[in-house]
């Protein structure tokens, strides 16, 4: 009874570490509030996600939300503390990295690159040259060379 009321309240195995990431870089309070994202918080539910051993694919997609999380902070709220300018880098960093490495599918792979390509344009603010630089060192094997 108690692994499933575990189970049903905290999500089992790799989701529960989505949901915890998902909370954890919310950047407003359910009254519409700018609530600071605690990098210490997204740290711990990241490091304690790989000591468990998750798919590299969740993995990847909780890369996705922190960097997703501070981004939409930045861009909500027009500024943060710099700590989160250098987060939103490392995050996308090392989702592109688990990306690439992970998918398979040239193809799919593609449509991916193009949808963080999208996102980054859709998210203009301060930090695109540094994140278009970073974007490009990974995407220049996949993309535009046909």
């Amino acid at each position: 009874m108690k692994k499933f009321l575990s189970v049903r309240l905290l999500g089992d195995g790799e989701e529960k570490y989505l949901q915890q990431i998902t909370k954890a870089t919310e950047s407003m309070t359910p009254s519409g509030m700018p609530k600071n994202i605690k990098i210490s918080e997204v740290n711990s539910i990241l490091n304690k996600a790989k000591k468990s051993n998750i798919s590299d694919t969740v993995l990847c997609d909780m890369q996705w939300q922190a960097f997703d999380g501070y981004m939409t902070f930045l861009n909500d709220f027009g500024n943060g503390p710099r700590s989160y300018e250098n987060k939103v880098y490392d995050h996308l960093d090392s989702y592109l990295l688990l990306l690439v490495e992970t998918t398979d599918d040239e193809q799919e792979l593609k449509n991916k690159l193009l949808d963080v390509e999208n996102y980054l344009d859709s998210h203009n603010n301060m930090l695109n040259d540094h994140l278009y630089e970073l974007f490009g060192e990974y995407t220049a094997d996949y993309l535009y060379n046909d």
